[in-house]
C-alpha cells in the first residue's frame, strides 16, 4: 500500500510539473502575442481559460480520484470562461476596431459592460443547469437577492454613479469625442464607464468626474448641434477712426483667415464708447473647437498688421511722466521715414528720370505699410494701380500653373519692387505676391503718381522707355517657361497707354 501511494503521489507530482511547464510556455507565448491590441484586451480571460483547460488535461485523473464533482466544476468554469472570452473578443472587434474603421462614435463602456454582463449571466444559468441539474436555482435567486440587498446598502454611491451613467447614455447629452464643459471643466469626452466619465483637456490631462455629479451639473456641448463654434473677440480702436472703416478692415482680415468659416458669415458689432476707445465685438465661427486658441491668436495677429497699415491705433491708458516735445518727436520720426522712402524710390530705375522737385513731391505723399507673413499683397488677375518697393522682409511671387495650382517663380527681398505695369497702365496683376515674413513696403498708387505726371507731360515717354527695357529683360528670363509669349510693346505704344490711363492729353 505504501509503495502504491508513493507511485500515485509521484504520478500526481509529474502531472503537476507538466501542468506548470505547459502554463509557463503559454505565458511566454502570450507575451509575444500581446503585441496585438485584440489579444491584449482578452489576456485575463484567456489566461484563466487556458489554466482551467490545462488542469483538465493534466490533472483530470487525479481530480476524479478525489471527487468526480470537482472535475465537473472545473469543466463548467472553463465553459463559462470560454463564453466570457468570446463575449470580450466580440466586444473589442465590434465596438473598438469596427467603430474606428467606420469612423463612428464609440459606444460608451457602461453600455457595453452591462450588455456583456447580462449575456454572461444568462450563460452562467444555462451552464449551471446543464452541468448540475440537481441544483435548486430558486434558492440561488433568493440568496442573490439577500446578497444584493446587503451590497446595495454598502455601495449606494457606486450604484448612484451606475444609474446616472445609464441615464446619461439614454439621454445622450454628449458622445465620445465631443468637447464639453461640465462642472467648470472643459475637455473632450474619452469614455463613460459604469462609475465615471473621463475628459481630456487641452493640456492633455485627464479629469475623472463621477456620473452622479455630472447628472446634477449643467452640461455645455461645443460639438452639438454642429461642429461649428462661435468665437467672440473684443477690440477697441481710437476715436479718430470712423466705425465703418474699422468694421471694413476687420471683416477684410476675417475673410483672409483660412480657419474662419465663411458660413455663418463673420460680423462686427459696435458695443460701446469707452474712456479711451470705440469698442467692438467680433463674432466669427470655426469648425473645430480644439483649435479655438490658435485661430483666435492668428486673427489678432492679422488685425494688428492690418490696423498698422490703415493707420488705425489700438488705444490704451498711458501715464507718461517724461518731459518731451511731442511735435518735435513726430517731426523727427516723419523725417526719418521720408529719408528711407526717398532712398528706396531713388534705387528704382523707373523713377530716376524724375527731377529732385518731382521726387520730393512723390515722397511727400508716400507712407510705409506692413504686411504679416502669409498675407497677399496682390493677386493674379485682379485689377491694380499701385507699385510696391520692399523695405524689409521677403515675398514670394506665384503664378497659376497649368493645373491651376500656384507655382513660385521668384523670391524678392529688400530693395526689390513689383507692380510697375499696374501703376502706369492699370494692367491686371500678372502674379500673386505672398509675404513669406513680415514685410514692410512703400506703396506708390496712381493717385500719388498722377500729380507728378500731370505736371510733366514729357515724363510719360521717359517712363515708357524704361518700362520697355524692363519688359524686354523679363521676357528673356521667362522665355524658357513661355517660349511662345508675346513680344513687349514698343515704348511709343506704352507711352500712349500711360497717358490714356492718367488722362493726359
Amino acid at each position: 500500500m505504501q509503495d502504491g501511494g508513493r507511485i500515485e503521489l509521484a504520478g500526481a507530482m509529474a502531472r503537476l510539473g507538466a501542468l506548470f511547464a505547459a502554463y509557463l510556455l503559454f505565458t511566454v507565448a502570450q507575451r509575444w502575442l500581446a503585441r496585438s491590441h485584440v489579444l491584449r484586451s482578452i489576456s485575463l480571460q484567456l489566461n484563466l481559460l487556458t489554466l482551467m483547460l490545462l488542469v483538465l488535461v493534466f490533472m483530470k485523473p487525479v481530480l476524479l480520484q478525489m471527487n468526480p464533482g470537482v472535475a465537473d466544476a472545473i469543466l463548467a468554469a472553463a465553459a463559462f470562461l470560454g463564453v466570457a472570452t468570446g463575449l470580450k473578443l466580440v466586444d473589442v472587434l465590434l465596438f473598438d476596431l469596427l467603430a474606428q474603421w467606420r469612423k463612428k462614435p464609440q459606444v460608451p463602456l457602461v453600455i457595453r459592460d452591462i450588455g456583456r454582463w447580462a449575456v454572461a449571466a444568462i450563460a452562467l444559468v444555462l451552464i449551471v443547469r446543464g452541468f448540475f441539474p440537481g441544483v435548486n436555482l430558486n434558492v440561488l435567486a433568493v440568496s442573490s437577492l439577500v446578497v444584493g440587498y446587503i451590497v446595495g446598502n454598502a455601495t449606494q454611491d457606486t450604484l448612484g454613479n451606475l444609474i446616472s451613467g445609464l441615464a446619461l447614455n439614454t439621454e445622450r447629452p454628449f458622445q465620445i469625442g465631443d468637447w464639453v464643459t461640465v462642472g467648470g471643466h472643459t475637455g473632450t469626452v474619452v469614455d463613460t464607464t459604469w462609475r465615471a466619465t473621463r475628459l481630456r483637456t487641452k493640456a492633455d490631462d485627464y479629469i475623472v468626474i463621477p456620473n452622479s455629479s455630472i447628472a446634477k451639473e449643467a452640461i455645455v456641448n461645443f460639438s452639438r448641434p454642429t461642429r461649428n463654434h462661435g468665437c467672440y473677440l473684443p477690440i477697441g480702436v481710437s476715436y479718430d477712426t470712423p466705425p465703418n472703416k474699422a468694421r471694413q478692415v476687420i471683416l477684410g482680415v476675417l475673410a483672409e483667415c483660412p480657419d474662419v468659416c465663411a458660413e455663418p458669415a463673420p460680423s462686427v458689432y459696435l458695443t460701446g464708447y469707452g474712456d479711451f476707445s470705440i469698442n467692438f465685438t467680433i463674432k466669427f465661427f470655426i469648425s473645430d473647437f480644439a483649435r479655438q486658441d490658435p485661430v483666435q491668436s492668428g486673427v489678432m495677429d492679422r488685425l494688428w498688421y492690418a490696423f498698422k497699415r490703415e493707420g488705425i491705433s489700438i488705444p490704451f491708458p498711458v501715464q507718461d511722466c517724461r518731459e518731451r516735445d511731442a511735435v518735435a518727436d513726430a517731426q523727427l520720426e516723419r523725417s526719418a521715414v521720408r529719408d528711407s522712402i526717398r532712398k528706396l524710390l531713388a534705387g528704382v530705375d523707373l523713377f530716376q528720370s524724375l527731377s529732385p522737385a518731382e521726387m520730393e513731391r512723390l515722397v511727400e505723399g508716400e507712407a510705409l505699410q506692413i504686411f504679416a507673413a502669409g498675407e497677399k499683397l496682390c493677386r493674379q488677375g485682379e485689377a491694380g494701380e499701385s507699385f510696391y518697393i520692399i523695405r524689409g522682409g521677403r515675398v514670394a511671387v506665384q503664378v497659376a500653373g497649368a493645373d491651376g495650382k500656384p507655382v513660385t517663380v521668384a523670391h524678392l527681398g529688400p530693395g526689390a519692387f513689383f507692380g510697375e505695369m499696374s501703376l502706369l497702365t492699370g494692367e491686371s496683376r500678372s502674379g500673386t505676391v505672398v509675404a513669406e515674413t513680415d514685410v514692410e513696403v512703400v506703396c506708390v498708387s496712381k493717385a500719388d503718381f498722377s500729380g507728378v505726371l500731370q505736371a510733366n507731360a514729357d515724363l510719360a515717354g521717359k517712363l515708357a522707355v524704361v518700362l520697355e527695357k524692363r519688359l524686354t529683360e523679363r521676357g528673356q528670363k521667362l522665355a524658357a517657361l513661355a517660349p511662345a509669349g508675346a513680344a513687349p510693346e514698343a515704348h511709343s505704344a506704352l507711352a500712349a497707354r500711360i497717358r490714356r490711363f492718367f488722362g493726359i492729353g
